[in-house]
């Protein structure tokens, strides 16, 4: 009512608009989409959602809801606590990573490496000024929806790629340049995010604040100045080849997930297929980053399928019916008979022609139904420019590879159990079958440097815990040196 009542006086009386901007919420409605009433109780105490989950999650569902678009939203408790896991929780995963390792080491804090030498670094700051232009633009023209997925897109890259890729920088027991330009990165791409921020989710923000802030800051958050995008940052040309190469990996998980090929598994090799240019020289270009994000031990870049799938023809009968007409049984027999080279040449634009008693038809792509079948021990997937397979042949060699993997994850959970910091040196007791034993042996130094091993045994100690490691089982004790 105001809404209208107001442009019409504005419109009479001014001869302009009313508003400059308008914001108008939906309705917040029961998660059945019945309207909440005090009648039917169909609504949760707001107190004790907030008790529960905080306010900030609370606020950020809202504001991240299609209700700030004049939609409706049905509310749920659920729907909060997924916001915890969404953005509040890794947050708070990402500040945490950086106070653990920072009090270990004794870091002064200092502004972001202007001329970092890691290109890890480069990329997170650069990613860190396109977060802050793309959300500017967004609050400033009242997209709060779109700006709420740009924060949940960009801790999602500083926790499973730029933190995750970054651990053995920030574990190494030596203070070099590297290290400290790591820790100076994430702490200036921590505090720039939650200034950020601070407007959706004011609550987590100034408690990050409050312990990462120096003397010479302000002394709330909501005193500092919004901060303001540095196009000299940026580097697209670097955000291209990681938006590509993180694209390769993500084919590569979910191809390795609908076939059960658990990421600690080594795999013999990954075969990527593009014809883009661009594509392939990047691809090349960060073939170590695949092969360690994906655990395989070669990576195959090729331009054609041909390596990773035997093509199959068949007759598009809605196409040909009409065409051949009595002679399509025959037709359907010649087109079975097609060899790779000639169904490749169909896809690529070509035409052939097929003899039927004496008489000629032409084909092309649209006469046939292509079937792609995968070579033996390939799996393949294909998204866009690109096709990837996994040759998914295990060697005894990557089988025990795999087992001491796992062993390494079951220990990791052991010292978390315990207890023990992360910079806590450990005496190790192992015990198993054969195959254990002959994968620890292969792998020995591996599982002591990953797991801060100085010495280990074989054998069954006191207190010991079964754990499984694939399709073995071992029983794991330690304690700390």
């Amino acid at each position: 009512g105001w809404f209208y009542t107001l442009t019409i006086l504005a419109a009479a009386i001014f001869d302009k608009p009313a508003f400059k901007n308008v914001v108008v919420n939906g309705l917040v409605l029961a998660e059945d989409g019945k309207k909440m009433s005090k009648s039917a109780r169909n609504y949760s105490d707001p107190v004790e959602v907030i008790n529960k989950y905080g306010a900030d999650a609370l606020r950020f569902l809202l504001t991240n809801s299609g209700i700030v678009r004049a939609e409706d939203l049905r509310y749920s408790d659920e729907s909060v606590k997924d916001i915890l896991k969404t953005i509040i929780i890794p947050i708070w995963n990402a500040y945490s990573f950086f106070v653990t390792y920072a009090n270990i080491d004794n870091i002064t804090v200092s502004d972001a490496p202007s001329s970092p030498s890691n290109p890890l670094d480069k990329w997170i700051l650069s990613e860190m000024e396109k977060l802050t232009g793309e959300v500017t633009d967004y609050l400033e023209a009242y997209d709060i929806h779109r700006a709420n997925t740009c924060f949940i897109n960009f801790i999602d890259l500083l926790n499973n790629w730029y933190i995750r890729r970054s651990r053995r920088r920030f574990w190494k027991s030596e203070n070099d340049l590297d290290k400290d330009q790591a820790y100076q990165t994430l702490y200036s791409v921590l505090m720039k995010y939650i200034k950020l921020a601070c407007p959706v989710i004011p609550f987590i923000t100034e408690e990050i604040y409050q312990n990462l802030k120096t003397d010479s800051m302000p002394d709330s958050i909501q005193l500092c100045d919004y901060p303001e995008a540095e196009a000299s940052v940026r580097d697209e040309q670097l955000e291209k080849k990681m938006e590509v190469t993180q694209h390769a990996v993500s084919m590569g998980r979910a191809l390795r997930a609908n076939f059960s090929l658990k990421i600690r598994q080594p795999l013999k090799a990954i075969y990527l297929v593009t014809r883009d240019a661009e594509e392939k020289t990047i691809l090349k270009e960060m073939e170590g980053i695949i092969s360690e994000e994906l655990n395989v031990k070669e990576v195959i870049i090729r331009d054609n399928e041909e390596e990773l799938v035997e093509y199959e023809a068949k007759a598009n009968f809605r196409v040909l019916g009409k065409v051949l007409g009595k002679s399509m049984k025959k037709g359907a027999s010649k087109i079975e008979e097609l060899s790779m080279d000639e169904i490749k040449s169909l896809l690529d634009g070509a035409t052939l022609s097929i003899e039927i008693d004496g008489t000629g038809y032409d084909i092309t792509s649209d006469s046939i139904v292509v079937q792609r079948n995968e070579k033996e021990n390939l799996k393949v997937l294909n998204e866009g420019s690109l096709t990837i397979g996994l040759d998914t042949e295990l060697t005894e060699a990557l089988k025990q590879e795999g087992i001491v993997r796992d062993l390494v994850r079951n220990i990791q959970s052991l010292r978390k159990e315990t207890g023990l910091d992360v910079s806590d040196r450990i005496k190790l007791y192992i015990y198993g079958g054969d195959e254990i034993k002959a994968s620890v042996d292969s792998h020995e130094e591996y599982m002591k440097n990953e797991t801060l091993t100085v010495e280990w045994e074989w054998k069954e100690a006191e207190g010991s815990k079964d754990f499984d490691c694939g399709e073995y089982s071992c029983k794991i004790a330690l304690s700390k040196m």
